[in-house]
């Protein structure tokens, strides 16, 4: 479930980064991710809910890399991290794509400082 809740993190992050599902039918543009490293630190059981933080660590040309932190949200206990690299694809061609120049402007102002560690 862990990677679950961190896909569904990533989708909110790159939704408020300015990609949409728009892009994916009209523009034929998909997301896909290259690297996961992820660290497991404290179980989750059924039924817990979580809080995730999601910040921009690196801005690449075809690529974003974010960092994601899962916490459980009754305790507040970090249960595990990932760093994922994403990237962007032209859906027809199946061959990695420079970064939209909007998703790009927009993941640069999030590096480390603004906006970083958005829900």
């Amino acid at each position: 479930e862990y990677i679950g809740f961190f896909d569904q993190a990533e989708w909110h992050c790159m939704l408020q980064l300015g990609f949409d599902a728009r892009r994916i039918r009209d523009d034929r543009i998909g997301l896909a991710d290259a690297r996961h490293v992820a660290e497991y630190l404290q179980e989750l059981v059924p039924g817990d809910l979580v809080l995730v933080e999601s910040e921009v660590l690196r801005v690449g040309t075809k690529s974003i890399t974010l960092f994601h932190r899962l916490f459980n949200a009754s305790t507040g206990a970090l249960s595990a991290t990932l760093e994922a690299v994403v990237v962007q694809y032209d859906l027809d061609k199946r061959e990695a794509i420079p970064l939209l120049a909007d998703i790009r402007r927009n993941a640069l102002k999030r590096i480390a400082g603004e906006g970083a560690g958005e829900k």
